[in-house]
């Protein structure tokens, strides 16, 4: 059977319908599926001895510091445990920031983040809950591999994060511990690591945030406007034909 002159007049604009409502469902569900994972750490005294680590310079000595790692990883690229208590996310892009007595060190970078939240019950019956984020890299300066991990520890019912991969904000006034590290390490020949500087301290604050980025109403507006076009498209061809 032939198709009818209508089919032929709208077979162009559907064409470039369905090509249109393919591209922003991709892009909806590329979206849907971007965590985006920012600790901050924050104290009056760490110990840094870390040569060439930060494009901006060397860090040595006693300072006051101010620590915030962002990861942004895609579901596809996360390994996780059943309960989502621990998981590991690659090719995940690294945005670290540290400023030291008003001084501020940044890079940007591509690597490895893991969080995790273990338990621990003493012997007289307390338990205590911690969360650590890790994140690893090359660092593309002095090193092969740097590694920056954040931690609290924390009484049962202080732990608000049920879910490393839960979206939650956690700000902790009173944890019973909190602080961070950092390492540089060079890959000798026999694949040992060599420890080239480090950084560490004790916090004043922790912070947690977890979000999981999903459409913006501007994307679902462009989506309605395509399809009013559309629409229209195809009532001018069914007049015209």
């Amino acid at each position: 059977m032939n198709a009818s002159p209508l089919y032929h007049s709208l077979r162009p604009a559907v064409l470039r319908g369905g090509a249109a409502l393919l591209a922003v469902l991709t892009c909806c569900t590329a979206i849907a599926d971007t965590y985006t994972l920012t600790t901050h750490t924050k104290g009056t005294t760490a110990a840094f001895n870390l040569p060439g680590l930060f494009p901006q310079g060397d860090i040595v000595g006693s300072r006051t510091f101010d620590l915030t790692v962002t990861s942004v990883f895609d579901s596809a690229n996360v390994l996780a445990t059943a309960d989502n208590n621990y998981m590991q996310a690659s090719d995940a892009t690294l945005q670290i920031s540290l400023q030291l007595d008003g001084q501020l060190y940044s890079l940007d970078a591509t690597g490895e983040v893991s969080s995790q939240i273990l338990s621990d019950t003493d012997g007289a019956g307390r338990t205590t809950k911690r969360f650590y984020q890790t994140i690893n890299f090359d660092p593309a300066t002095f090193g092969d591999l740097a590694t920056i991990q954040q931690y609290v520890f924390l009484d049962a019912h202080q732990f608000a994060i049920d879910s490393v991969l839960q979206p939650a904000t956690a700000y902790y006034a009173d944890p019973l511990t909190k602080g961070f590290s950092i390492f540089d390490w060079r890959v000798m020949p026999d694949e040992s690591l060599s420890l080239l500087g480090d950084g560490t301290g004790l916090a004043q604050r922790f912070d947690y945030q977890l979000a999981l980025a999903v459409p913006e109403p501007a994307t679902y507006a462009m989506f309605g406007a395509g399809l009013a076009l559309l629409a229209g498209a195809a009532r001018r061809r069914n007049r015209s034909a």
